[in-house]
């Protein structure tokens, strides 16, 4: 069997494998299989079309395979060599139309995926979560004030552009590397990177991430040109700079720049300045952003220890060990989300035999890969492995490109066999996509994974439920909050945030009675969160109990950064224990401040016939 006929023998098992392993995996989907079961959670026309596409694309790969080719009957043979499909250059940047618009139609539809819920309550009080993302948090705490200069609210919707705008320079940035990994078809190539599992990252999709991964393209591109001679070295060190201060995870790549910066022509004392120069360029970027090496170094305790400071260490404890066949599991799932036809074409050009001596470009993108691969299995995170899929995704963004180089260079990819690969990778990211665009089937989903059977911290299992709870909440489905708050508090009933929407949602719910004691031990447990005295005080003053709701709303307003909500609801409660004239003062310095907090102005209209 020659090289070819080996490489398509695998693409064909390896495909089929995979689409029966979905397909089984889909039956009844649990949490174990997360790389796997996302057709079970769609309905209707929408499972129909993704089990569609990937059950064709496996078939023309395995026709491809069987079916006789004219290669293979000397009779046969013709002179014409066979042509590959190609496209004039400008016709790359029309492809960024339907892109747009898939990327916002199909965007999520609910705050599950990540920590997308948290970084939207981040964003919303005007402090994003920076310690191993600086930059990328300025990007999008720059975006917010944008938004607020505009008059615009700061939600969900108004959000979204940051992702897909991200989305097209990605899309920019992957046609730019197709060209540089293929002399052959570059719309296939670019088919095969854009239909990885980390585009979902530009569906609205609000974190880190997205800004992240557009970085990490920039230098793999800049990379590969600067590989074959191309631009000047200054550009690759800007690039590795500003993704390491995008985020601290991106000091995976070093090692790839400093491969590069070995192979130049220079003296040994400028290439060992060149070495440092994008560890003292992200270390500026930091410390303009105004993050401190005490903060890196916590970061980096953080993620070795994955023990949070406030939480009892217990909860923390992962049900297996980092050399187990349960974390294998987790890597392999992430590898199959993030980039099931990039590895299938890796092995594939792997099954065909020793290469000769990689070409730069090549050692390049694996110099990139297999560091980010090692981190990958080495974290064992406390939150549920499906939760961390985005920093999966960034980790093994360069072995995905390194795929799909290695296999359009290698193996020779036309007819029913790029068809195939292009079917079977839009069935993967359309299952992926399709999931999170539906808030019904992202639901579904995202209880699966914590549910019965599933291998979770503690943390994980409260955390997944507070998220659970905290959507509930925008869908004023109160008591689903009420019974997600439970689960959350259950499972890690040491921290006070667990307590606070536990009661809240009994408040919600009518039972400010039994909300109260709720609340109180939320105090108890938390005595420094201006949230638990917040609502605590809420429910005081619903059960008319208003000099205690006053003492709650000031420690509310004492211990936390100047807001109108707090502001008038002490207000509210000064008004009714007979103190109007504390009220009145309040309410005008939350009109005169906030003047887009309406509710301030309308009080003062009611309560005194005038508004300021």
């Amino acid at each position: 069997m020659d090289r070819t006929r080996a490489a398509g023998g695998v693409l064909a098992a390896g495909s089929s494998a995979f689409v029966i392993a979905v397909i089984v995996a889909s039956q009844t989907p649990g949490p174990r299989a997360w790389g796997l079961h996302l057709p079970g959670f769609l309905l209707g026309p929408e499972r129909w079309l993704v089990t569609a596409l990937l059950v064709a694309g496996a078939a023309l790969l395995v026709l491809d395979f069987v079916a006789p080719r004219a290669r293979d009957h000397p009779s046969r043979r013709s002179s014409k060599r066979p042509r590959s499909l190609r496209l004039p250059r400008w016709t790359g940047w029309l492809l960024l139309v339907p892109w747009c618009f898939l990327l916002f139609r199909l965007a999520i539809r609910t705050q599950l995926l990540g920590d997308a819920q948290v970084w939207m309550d981040h964003i919303r009080a005007d402090h994003p979560e920076e310690y191993t993302e600086p930059l990328a948090a300025a990007v999008w705490a720059l975006f917010s004030r944008i938004l607020e200069a505009l008059r615009f609210p700061v939600d969900p919707a108004t959000m979204a552009p940051l992702p897909v705008f991200c989305g097209l320079v990605a899309g920019v940035l992957l046609w730019g590397i197709a060209g540089e990994i293929t002399s052959g078809s570059r719309a296939l190539a670019l088919a095969l990177l854009a239909t990885m599992g980390v585009a979902q990252l530009y569906f609205g999709y609000i974190e880190s991430y997205p800004t992240v991964s557009v970085v990490i393209l920039a230098y793999l591109w800049l990379g590969l040109r600067h590989a074959r001679g191309a631009d000047h070295p200054a550009w690759l060190t800007i690039a590795l700079a500003v993704a390491i201060a995008s985020h601290l995870a991106c000091l995976y790549l070093v090692p790839s720049f400093l491969f590069l910066t070995s192979r130049e022509p220079r003296p040994w004392g400028v290439r060992a300045g060149m070495a440092c120069a994008p560890l003292a360029g992200a270390a500026a970027l930091l410390l303009l952003l105004g993050s401190s090496p005490s903060r890196w170094v916590e970061s980096f305790r953080v993620a070795v220890s994955s023990v949070r400071a406030g939480h009892d260490a217990s909860v923390f404890a992962k049900p297996y060990g980092l050399i187990s066949l349960d974390h294998a599991s987790d890597v392999g799932n992430a590898i199959l989300l993030v980039l099931p036809v990039p590895l299938l074409l890796l092995v594939a050009a792997l099954a065909s035999g020793p290469s000769r001596r990689p070409e730069p470009d090549s050692a390049f993108l694996a110099i990139s890969a297999i560091p980010g691969v090692a981190l990958a299995a080495a974290l064992l995170l406390p939150v549920a492995p499906a939760q961390d899929w985005d920093l999966f995704s960034i980790l093994l963004l360069p072995l995905g490109v390194l795929g799909v180089q290695t296999g359009v260079s290698r193996i020779p990819i036309r007819g029913r066999r790029a068809w195939g690969l292009a079917s079977l990778g839009a069935g993967t990211l359309l299952a992926f996509v399709l999931v999170n665009a539906n808030e019904r089937s992202s639901l579904r989903r995202y209880e699966t994974l914590l549910g019965p059977g599933a291998k979770v911290t503690a943390f994980a299992r409260a955390y997944g439920n507070e998220l659970l709870c905290t959507e509930d909440f925008e869908r004023n489905d109160n008591e689903a909050a009420a019974v997600h708050a439970r689960r959350a508090l259950e499972a890690e009933p040491t921290n006070p945030r667990y307590w606070i929407k536990t009661g809240v949602a009994l408040d919600r719910l009518g039972r400010t009675a039994e909300a109260i004691p709720v609340l109180e031990e939320a105090v108890r447990r938390g005595p420094e969160r201006p949230d638990s005295y917040f609502y605590l005080g809420n429910a005081l003053y619903e059960v008319r109990r208003y000099p205690e709701a006053v003492a709650c709303y000031r420690n509310a307003v004492h211990r936390s950064v100047p807001r109108p909500d707090y502001l008038y609801n002490l207000g509210v409660a000064l008004y009714f224990s007979g103190q109007p004239d504390s009220a009145r003062a309040l309410w005008t310095d939350v009109v005169r401040r906030w003047p887009s907090f309406t509710e301030a102005s309308r009080t003062l209209n009611v309560a005194f016939g005038t508004a300021p």
